[in-house]
């Protein structure tokens, strides 16, 4: 399995698996076994297995000891972001019916403005940072 299906940003990110919710705290490998995993942190911590701990290597934390588990990327639900969202219920393509307006805004039909985006982003941004990819 590649890691065509994870998103660059997938640390961090809220994720749905079947009907059960968490956030993506390490992508990567997981041996001895094969391919990508992600290391997710439930919202249920009974839904969980583990700590972030496999054989005794710490892959990422959790609040509650049991409260993690190891998923493959092809059972993790990213969503879909707004922009793309407006873009399918709408039926809009990419340039042809979206303008740019200003800094925050789209226009495709009425004006769309995202109020504090760039506060939004700093804090994803901000957030990710304490999470790693390899290995605690």
């Amino acid at each position: 399995m590649t890691t065509a299906c994870v998103p660059a940003d997938a640390l961090g990110r809220r994720i749905l698996c079947g009907t059960e919710r968490a956030t993506v705290r390490y992508v990567g490998s997981v041996p001895p076994t094969a391919g990508i995993w992600l290391g997710v942190e439930w919202d249920d911590p009974q839904r969980g297995k583990h700590d972030g701990t496999y054989e005794g290597t710490q892959y990422f934390k959790c609040r509650h000891p049991r409260g993690g588990s190891f998923i493959r990327p092809n059972k993790a639900n990213f969503g879909v972001d707004f922009l793309a969202a407006v873009k399918d219920r709408y039926g809009l393509n990419d340039e042809q019916d979206v303008q740019r307006g200003t800094e925050n805004t789209l226009v495709f039909g009425k004006t769309v403005e995202f109020v504090g985006m760039d506060s939004i982003a700093e804090q994803q941004r901000t957030s990710c940072k304490t999470y790693y990819k390899k290995p605690v």
